[in-house]
């Protein structure tokens, strides 16, 4: 399911920001960056079309070491730096107020920069207390972003588990529907938790969280849970976990084994990965208007791929040993040519293909609410929706309830019929899509919610 100040002295008045057991923050490089390709180098007269060009500087680390446009980053520290993808690993272990020394080449010439890294600012609130803390996981710790309503005694909460991609959840921005999400709760009176994907965020010594697995992410989730039920302002008999797509497959994990008094899922499947992906290749080229003969042929080639992958489970790379099954690996999975498809790993998705997805909600003995939007292109069955509500009725009666939204789509956005969202999104317009967010889905949401803590 797929797919940016106030004076000082106010902000200190008005925003009184807990840093609990708060992880270093992470650098903050505060420029807009290229890879150097040939015509870069031209222009640039650099030796070779390696490193990463500086396009702009925004603030952060660049702005206080004296980074300038058209500087090339060929290394920081003894760790060279030759595309987008060694900068970012780089970046990700640095952490704010550690000595660093950049390598450039700047006007042709090779100089080195040194001063401290300056880390990104904490995420504030006039209205909320925004609690920064971790969660131990495997060898290091998660970070976790609390917001806590202003209010004395413990308090209802929700755990919210986010979509697939490998996105760090702190500092959204308001018109982000995650953050309409979370302020809709907090200004309810609710806790709302979010904790980072591993070796995302300020997590620290965590795996990157490409390399991880399903299984992984719900290890990390229910650990979250762990956590926000033993916070002592939070009421334990009262916490909800909401799962958006991909979410709404870790949450049922998490609640099939612990007892919580809500679970909401939006947008999400209830059939094998296989199914789901053959079923979503079909509407998506229906929806971009793929001429029927060619429509036809991808979609069997699809099939074709997706038998071998998720059933016979062979590996990308061998798959990929077929030229046409190759392009059209790279075309419509994003494959990197090695083990990643759709920015995640080929056992991730295989893992989502297995995971007991109907047997979690037989487990779940909690009250369930399952939203679904009528102009989903990417969660788009209707009836896997009825599934989860029909399966925990049958083993809990009257336990689940389905509430649909007309022409809302993915992200909670109003955005007409399915076709309409699929055009937007597909044109790149997500400021357009999350500027019509339907606050009838958290208005129905949070009356729901508080109807079971009254």
């Amino acid at each position: 399911m797929k797919k940016v100040t106030l004076t000082l002295i106010l902000v200190f008045l008005i925003c009184i920001d807990i840093y609990s057991q708060a992880l270093a923050r992470k650098g903050w490089l505060g420029a807009k960056v290229e890879n150097v390709n040939d015509s870069i180098a031209t222009v640039l007269k650099l030796p070779q079309n390696k490193g990463v060009n500086i396009t702009q500087v925004v603030g952060g680390t660049s702005q206080k070491l004296g980074l300038k446009v058209n500087d090339v980053i060929t290394a920081i520290g003894n760790q060279p730096v030759t595309n987008l993808v060694e900068l970012s690993k780089v970046l990700s272990q640095l952490t704010e107020n550690q000595s660093v020394i950049f390598q450039l080449i700047r006007d042709g010439k090779p100089i080195q920069l040194k001063g401290k890294v300056v880390g990104r600012a904490r995420e504030s609130s006039k209205t909320v207390e925004v609690i920064y803390e971790s969660v131990p996981y495997k060898e290091g710790k998660l970070s976790a972003i609390i917001s806590k309503p202003k209010k004395s005694g413990k308090l209802p909460a929700v755990l919210f588990v986010p979509g697939y991609t490998c996105s760090s959840i702190d500092n959204l921005p308001d018109y982000h529907p995650y953050k309409r999400i979370i302020d809709a709760y907090t200004d309810g009176g609710y806790v709302v938790m979010r904790i980072e994907k591993s070796g995302l965020g300020d997590s620290q010594k965590t795996p990157d969280c490409s390399t991880t697995t399903l299984l992984d992410e719900v290890e990390s989730f229910g650990l979250g849970l762990q956590k926000l039920m033993s916070l002592s302002y939070v009421d334990s008999s009262n916490v909800f976990i909401f799962g958006h797509s991909m979410g709404g497959i870790v949450a049922p994990a998490l609640s099939s084994s612990t007892k919580v008094k809500g679970v909401i899922v939006y947008g999400t499947t209830a059939k094998s990965w296989f199914e789901y992906q053959l079923e979503m290749n079909r509407l998506q080229l229906k929806l971009a208007k793929t001429e029927p003969l060619e429509y036809e042929q991808n979609c069997r080639l699809q099939a074709e791929i997706a038998y071998e992958y998720f059933i016979l489970n062979k590996s990308l790379s061998d798959i990929a040993k077929n030229k046409e099954k190759a392009e059209a690996l790279k075309r419509d999975w994003q494959f990197d040519g090695n083990n990643m498809i759709f920015d995640r790993n080929q056992e991730y998705w295989r893992q989502i293909q297995n995971y007991p997805l109907l047997e979690n909600w037989k487990q779940t003995t909690s009250h369930v609410l399952v939203l679904y939007g009528q102009a989903d292109f990417q969660a788009f069955s209707k009836p896997d929706h009825e599934q989860i509500v029909d399966t925990v009725n049958f083993f809990h009666p009257n336990q689940a309830t389905l509430i649909e939204f007309p022409e809302t789509d993915h992200y909670f956005s109003k955005s007409g019929s399915m076709q309409n969202a699929f055009d937007l999104f597909n044109a790149g317009k997500y400021a357009e899509l999350f500027e019509n967010f339907n606050v009838e889905v958290t208005q129905k949401t949070i009356d729901w919610s508080n109807q079971l803590i009254k």
